[in-house]
């Protein structure tokens, strides 16, 4: 039994700069131990996301090959148990519709599972789905979209087994900009799905 000590995701795609510790705990010391991007020693940092493997080898000769799962950094950094609090909202970054449609692309799995899996780990997390429009289109059709945006990511929550009392949605079309209307990068900002934090029940 190896006992894994600390790990650190890799910080950004593409980059193989992944942490991990490993504190060996069976057979007899001293250990050599050898990862799979040949470094030597307790920790590696050079490791990609995903799992990386080690020989772990005593004094005696005999060894184990472990596996250690690395994890990709996070989309949406602040979405951590220990940051936020009830108010707060976070953008769901990388999430991404059809043009002028509320049908959520494969390009948002990604997201939206990191989403599920925090609110599936962190099971008193009360949420709030909102949806935004830039102001180009009528009031009517901003407020219908945005609703029907909210409403989907929901559903796509729902689906994976979170709890609908968890998760409420609703769209605010145009009435909260967070940027100015009067650019395309400013209209593309103001399109957005948000996570409002309701409640943390005890």
């Amino acid at each position: 039994v190896n006992e894994v000590m600390k790990t650190t995701a890799i910080s950004r795609k593409g980059k193989k700069d992944g942490q991990a510790t490993v504190a060996p705990t069976g057979g007899t010391p001293p250990y050599d131990i050898l990862w799979d991007t040949g470094e030597k020693g307790s920790t590696a940092n050079k490791l990609n996301f995903g799992y990386n493997y080690l020989t772990i080898t005593d004094a005696n000769g005999c060894s184990i090959v472990e596996n250690i799962n690395i994890k990709k950094p996070k989309i949406i950094p602040d979405l951590d148990i220990a940051k936020i609090r009830v108010g707060q909202t976070l953008q769901i970054n990388k999430l991404y519709f059809n043009a002028d449609s509320s049908n959520i692309t494969e390009l948002s799995y990604e997201v939206l599972d990191e989403v599920f899996e925090f609110l599936e780990e962190n099971k008193k997390v009360v949420i709030e789905i909102g949806g935004h429009t830039n102001n180009q289109p009528t009031d009517e059709y901003c407020d219908r979209l945005s609703t029907s945006r909210a409403k989907n990511v929901a559903k796509f929550l729902h689906n994976k087994g979170i709890l609908e009392d968890r998760i409420s949605f609703k769209g605010y079309g145009k009435r909260k900009p967070i940027a100015t209307n009067k650019s395309v990068a400013g209209r593309k900002k103001n399109q957005r799905v948000e996570i409002k934090i309701l409640r943390l029940d005890s």
